[in-house]
């Protein structure tokens, strides 16, 4: 990210961000405010970001709360959706920036299906990687949702949430952080194999097992030294508070009442070899919902799409963008 402008910002007296930003060449090209997932920073939409910065588009990166240059509250209340929707909208009026579209990727598109809700104003389009929209209204019940999964594919495909959401877990995963990346990036198979089961995380965390990935290589790559290392400063405590504001549906008196629908153009793009995710589970769970338009696309990739297929992935953004 060295050739990419970034600056900090206090948005209050505990909290700080940091993110990356470049203007549009031209005043009617819009911006695309990137939201990254677990494990990750936004370093991981590098080659999005580069790609369409050569087109003229403007872009927003941040590291999102608790993960590489942002702050990293111990306390999971700190993590519900209004509170960081905030700190977005807060970045959004300093860059001077009245709309934006939105790409989220992973727990990014869960965050981005909150943050359009609470500032609707400020979006032209959403785009969903990997995991669709996460629509308002329900209690979230991690349990509920194994046992909706192990009915239809015969295995549960989140205990690795017993892990992020137990006391003994981040210890753990800051004893053996190489492991967890390596786990949390490995082939698909390996992926649904270890995290989905009941307690194969953890075995796989406890061991200190490290898998050969289907994109970055082996624990000798850069790309996997530099992860390793952002985590071993940063510690899993803030990435994992994301989980337990989830899991214990921390935001509930604040979206219980939430509009549902998305009334600007929506893209997914779906991993068509996530085991974890399931494209078309994903298209079902926004397809409804989008009433200003809609469209539903499949890569051939595992869950780190953006990485995976740089020029599938760039393709549907310009497009997509394109038409708005």
């Amino acid at each position: 990210m060295d050739t990419i402008p970034s600056k900090t910002i206090q948005i209050s007296p505990e909290i700080k961000y940091r993110y990356y930003i470049s203007k549009p060449t031209q005043r009617k090209f819009p911006t695309i405010l990137f939201l990254h997932g677990f494990p990750s920073s936004a370093v991981d939409f590098v080659p999005q970001i580069t790609h369409l910065m050569s087109r003229g588009y403007g872009v927003l990166a941040p590291d999102l709360l608790g993960y590489g240059g942002t702050s990293k509250p111990d306390d999971p209340k700190e993590y519900v959706w209004r509170a960081m929707s905030a700190h977005i909208a807060a970045i959004l009026d300093a860059e001077d920036l009245t709309a934006v579209v939105g790409v989220g990727h992973d727990l990014g598109s869960w965050f981005l299906s909150r943050l359009y809700h609470f500032y609707p104003s400020r979006f032209t389009g959403l785009v969903f990687m990997d995991v669709g929209y996460a629509p308002p209204g329900q209690k979230f019940d991690v349990e509920l949702i194994n046992r909706m999964t192990k009915e239809m594919t015969g295995e549960e495909r989140f205990r690795y949430w017993d892990l992020f959401t137990d006391d003994e877990g981040v210890p753990l995963m800051n004893q053996n952080v190489k492991s967890v990346v390596s786990l949390m990036h490995a082939s698909p198979d390996v992926m649904v194999a270890n995290l989905g089961p009941k307690d194969k995380a953890r075995e796989w965390v406890a061991a200190g097992r490290i898998a050969q990935s289907h994109f970055f290589g082996d624990e000798k790559s850069a790309y996997f030294k530099d992860k390793v290392a952002m985590f071993k400063e940063g510690g899993w405590t803030g990435p994992t508070n994301w989980y337990k504001a989830l899991r214990e549906n921390m935001s509930w008196d604040d979206e219980e009442d939430m509009e549902k629908r998305l009334e600007v153009p929506v893209l997914v793009v779906g991993c068509g070899r996530d085991e974890m995710t399931v494209a078309g589970m994903q298209d079902q769970m926004t397809r409804g919902f989008a009433v200003a338009g809609y469209r539903f696309e499949v890569l051939d990739t595992g869950h780190w799409v953006m990485l995976e297929d740089l020029e599938g992935t760039n393709r549907l953004l310009e497009e997509f963008i394109g038409s708005l």
